[in-house]
């Protein structure tokens, strides 16, 4: 019986061994294969199977989708590190956030080429500003291009709400959102990766709906200003600094006043029952907005309406207490409701425009059922319901690619 060939790129074969350091004879005894057909499967004389090409995506470190570009990528190294706060040490990438990037980045070369053939537009919006830019016409040009009004933001009716308002709304202006919690947010609350054809913010499920809410704020900043990064939203104070710092303070005040609005914000506080507490009085506008206390907080410390340590020992009450209550609610949906489905879970993690692409290129035979299910990561025989979590009506079948 003939064994099921992968179809992999030979070259992208060759370029994943040689970004993992890996000598033809290293990779030779970590997979279990000949050195020779190692060699012949890099310049194309043969092919690795399935069960292969699996088992050489774990030792290489890259996600099996990877393979099936056209060329190889521009790896992850390249993207801005906005983790550090000033006066600390670069840390690197741990092994889970570096496949993420790696992902991330396959899959946006991929949708990349396939919308550039589909003749799509580039969006005007990515780059469109500098931190020169004030930050209340960024904050305008990104509720304007998302369409979504303080009023709108104000009126869901609870926080998950305005999460997933913002959510679609980028995804509707061309923004592929992905979601998933595999990493810790202490090492990574977001990521841009900025492109005008194929723009793409991760956000970490594993913080509460208001901060992951922020974080997308947060990472549209990135893309309007152009600048890719990785960012765990750490506090670095209130003044800017040099370098990549200055660009996160730039990016946090941002996202608040993006989230809050100028006047609304002024017209709210100014109004506010001032017979509370200060906590009670943050939580009042926080409640409002459908924001963290966090964000509401942050803006007054940026109107110097509070001082660094009062904002300082607010963030670490809030984010204290979301420790606590993450942990039980977590607990809680094990024990009544087990959790998202598989395919919401898979939905959230490629991102419903990403799905909603695929599905659609594979339906109409632009690209086989083998390789959406690559890039989805999911198996052949559930795209079909995977399509009908996405919303989409002419689901791909077994046997129609």
């Amino acid at each position: 019986m003939s064994r099921l060939k992968a179809m992999v790129t030979p070259s992208v074969l060759q370029w994943a061994r040689e970004r993992a350091r890996l000598d033809l004879d290293t990779a030779s005894e970590r997979i279990g294969r000949p050195a020779d057909e190692i060699r012949a499967w890099e310049d194309g004389s043969d092919q690795p199977s399935m069960a292969q090409a699996r088992k050489a995506a774990e030792v290489y470190k890259r996600s099996l989708a990877v393979f099936y570009l056209p060329k190889p990528p521009k790896d992850f190294e390249t993207l801005r590190d906005f983790r550090t706060p000033p006066g600390t040490t670069q840390h690197g990438y741990s092994p889970e956030l570096a496949l993420l990037i790696r992902r991330l980045q396959g899959r946006q070369q991929w949708a990349r080429d396939y919308l550039l053939t589909e003749g799509l537009e580039p969006l005007s919006f990515v780059g469109s500003v500098s931190p020169r830019t004030p930050q209340i016409d960024i904050a305008k040009s990104i509720r304007s291009t998302l369409d979504i009004s303080l009023d709108q933001q104000a009126s869901c009716k609870d926080r998950r709400e305005a999460l997933n308002l913002w959510i679609e709304r980028a995804e509707e202006c061309g923004v592929f959102v992905c979601r998933e919690g595999k990493i810790a947010s202490d090492e990574a609350c977001g990521i841009a990766l900025t492109d005008n054809i194929a723009p793409i913010v991760f956000i970490n499920t594993t913080d509460s709906y208001a901060r992951r809410l922020f974080t997308l704020a947060h990472e549209l900043v990135h893309l309007w200003i152009n600048q890719p990064g990785v960012s765990n939203l750490q506090d670095i104070g209130q003044h800017a600094a040099k370098g990549d710092a200055a660009i996160e303070v730039f990016c946090n005040r941002t996202a608040a006043l993006t989230l809050l609005g100028e006047r609304r914000f002024t017209t709210l506080w100014e109004g506010r029952d001032r017979s509370l507490s200060l906590e009670a009085q943050i939580e009042s506008v926080a409640d409002y907005f459908k924001v963290s206390e966090e964000v509401v907080a942050r803006r007054l410390l940026d109107r110097q309406i509070i001082r660094q340590v009062k904002y300082e020992s607010l963030r670490a009450h809030y984010h204290k207490r979301w420790r606590e209550y993450s942990e039980a609610e977590r607990q809680k949906q094990r024990e009544t409701e087990g959790g998202p489905s598989y395919y919401l879970q898979k939905l959230h993690s490629n991102g419903r425009r990403l799905t909603q692409v695929v599905l659609s290129a594979s339906a109409s035979e632009r690209i086989t059922l083998r390789d959406a299910s690559l890039l989805l990561g999911v198996k052949v025989n559930h795209l079909a319901k995977l399509a009908q979590q996405a919303g989409i009506e002419a689901a791909p079948t077994p046997g129609g690619g």
